[in-house]
């Protein structure tokens, strides 16, 4: 009987170890992606500020040369 209490505490706890592994790594994955996610993302806003800047020096470009030529039309 104490025999057959050892195995069955010894195969619990292999189990327990395995289901704490298997959490570890699955853990460490949604790290690692969320790291990539987020990597992503600032790229991604990044790219859309450039974007937005160059937007902005361009609409700046038309108003200042639709001035100039208003100008010289009166």
């Amino acid at each position: 009987m104490h025999n057959q209490n050892n195995n069955l505490i010894n195969n619990l706890s292999l189990i327990l170890q395995a289901l704490s592994l298997e959490i570890l790594f699955k853990d460490y994955n949604n790290a690692d992606l969320m790291q990539e996610l987020q990597k992503q993302d600032r790229e991604y806003l990044d790219k859309i500020i450039k974007q937005n800047n160059e937007i902005l020096s361009l609409l700046r470009k038309e108003d200042t040369y639709g001035r100039q030529s208003n100008r010289k039309n009166n």
